[in-house]
């Protein structure tokens, strides 16, 4: 199995590879996540994330208010339950609030944990459907991998880890419109953390991430001043590519967090 995430995940890249590129502001996303103990085995948990660009125009999810200084904040509520020493499987909820549309998001997940010599590597496969405002309804897998290490720092640890995701539609279009034509890849993101276990139960994460959205555009006929066909329209591959700097403050109730889980 670790071979074929390698390779999988590996190749991605290669095809999501787009004609032209274009790039977006640097947004900043600090998000609180709690979590408690059920049992031995059941892990209850709450994320709430907010979503600011450094562009301001793009921080319109109210007009005014304390919200108005946000593109989006996001409510999740999951459930993690250990499986067997390696499997973990559980389901989560997530509502996203932004100017235009709202979302809900159903999900499903899978994760096993494993390890290449000294490093923990960590598999996610997610199944998801999205529920947006006056829109169809759509599916999803996500499919991610993260390879990291615990390391002691005096009487502490830290996790440095490099975590990449892709999110694979399940039903895309081949129509020739460019405008409802989709990709199989609809979005990639390649992310480096630094998790500072400040006490057993209190972590904070700062991380940086390469957020990539592939789409078709349709790049319109170009004529003379004499409305002479000079260059036929056609349509073309397109990625937009967004940094994003954030920071996760975690807290774990009635246990101790360890690197498999995936609020760790």
């Amino acid at each position: 199995m670790k071979k074929c995430c390698l390779l999988l995940l590996l190749a991605l890249p290669f095809l999501t590879q787009a004609q032209s590129k274009v790039y977006s502001p640097t947004a900043i996303w600090p998000e609180l996540q709690l979590s408690y103990g059920l049992g031995e085995d059941g892990l209850l948990f709450f994320r709430n994330q907010y979503r600011l660009n450094t562009d301001g125009r793009y921080n319109d999810l109210q007009e005014s208010g304390l919200l108005s200084g946000f593109e989006r904040v996001e409510l999740t509520l999951g459930y993690e339950h250990t499986l067997s020493e390696h499997w973990r499987g559980g389901a989560m909820f997530r509502y996203a609030a932004e100017d235009y549309p709202t979302a809900s998001f159903y999900s499903l997940f899978l994760r096993h944990n494993g390890n290449i010599r000294s490093l923990f590597f960590n598999k996610q496969v997610l199944a998801e459907y999205v529920s947006q405002q006056d829109q169809e309804g759509q599916a999803r897998f996500r499919l991610a991998a993260e390879l990291g290490r615990r390391l002691p720092l005096r009487n502490r640890f830290i996790t440095p880890s490099l975590e990449y995701e892709a999110l694979l539609l399940a039903d895309f279009s081949e129509a020739e419109d460019a405008g409802s034509a989709q990709r199989t890849v609809d979005r990639t993101r390649l992310r480096l953390n630094l998790t500072c276990e400040v006490t057993e139960k209190l972590r904070l994460t700062p991380y940086f991430m390469r957020q990539s959205d592939y789409y078709y555009v349709l790049v319109p006929p170009v004529y003379n001043e004499q409305e002479q066909l000079v260059e036929e329209g056609y349509t073309t591959k397109r990625n937009r590519v967004s940094p994003v700097v954030g920071l996760e403050v975690k807290y774990t109730f009635n246990r101790s967090p360890g690197t498999a889980s995936i609020t760790y």
